[in-house]
């Protein structure tokens, strides 16, 4: 499994505008073999997306997948996560960002 995942906004901090579109970033710390990586996002339970990677380094490497965002009043107090899963057949290791609360103005 990846050492570790976090998640952050990109190029923004404190309150976002409703209506405007926001890039979540999705980061995965050293994590091996890539090619079996899925990115998974939610917002709560929610899955929103996936991402997928065809990188194929056998030594282990970091990887950022993405997520845009545009939100409304209704997400204001929302929270986003995503999730690295390798898809190694039976076992398939997950490893989870801590939430990210956006505030909607």
């Amino acid at each position: 499994t990846p050492d570790s995942v976090s998640i952050s906004i990109v190029n923004h901090s404190g309150p976002m505008t409703e209506g405007e579109q926001y890039e979540l970033q999705c980061n995965v710390y050293n994590v091996t073999p890539v090619q079996y990586l899925t990115v998974k996002w939610y917002k709560g339970h929610t899955l929103l997306n996936q991402t997928t990677f065809t990188n194929t380094s056998k030594t282990p490497v970091n990887e950022k997948a993405t997520l845009l965002i545009r939100p409304d009043r209704a997400d204001d107090g929302a929270q986003y996560r995503c999730e690295a899963e390798l898809n190694l057949g039976e076992v398939n290791p997950t490893k989870l960002s801590g939430p990210l609360s956006v505030d909607v103005l």
